[in-house]
């Protein structure tokens, strides 16, 4: 014979939130240009403002934006003995990576 009990138990739960957001329209050479920018940040891709920069790249790469490797593409015009952006993990002293 069946038996049923009531009872609690951990179950993972996605949600769907409304969150703000920004449309934007960019010329193909805006997107590259933007590209070309976003490939020298550097940081923590999960632990950093770097995750925002990971997801706008890889949305510009599924628009199919030209490869930032692609001869020709604005990334080749950066300078080549300039460093790159660096986000600090959340909760580090913003001061901990700035060199003068």
């Amino acid at each position: 014979m069946a038996e049923a009990k009531r009872t609690i138990i951990d179950q993972e739960v996605k949600k769907i939130e409304k969150v703000p957001a920004i449309s934007l329209t960019l010329t193909l050479e805006e997107a590259e240009t933007v590209m070309a920018v976003l490939v020298k940040v550097a940081g923590s891709t999960t632990n950093s403002p770097r995750k925002h920069t990971n997801a706008v790249l890889t949305s510009l790469e599924k628009a199919h934006v030209r490869d930032w490797e692609s001869p020709g593409h604005p990334f080749s015009l950066l300078a080549r003995n300039g460093a790159g952006l660096v986000f600090n993990d959340y909760g580090m002293p913003h001061w901990s990576g700035v060199r003068f």
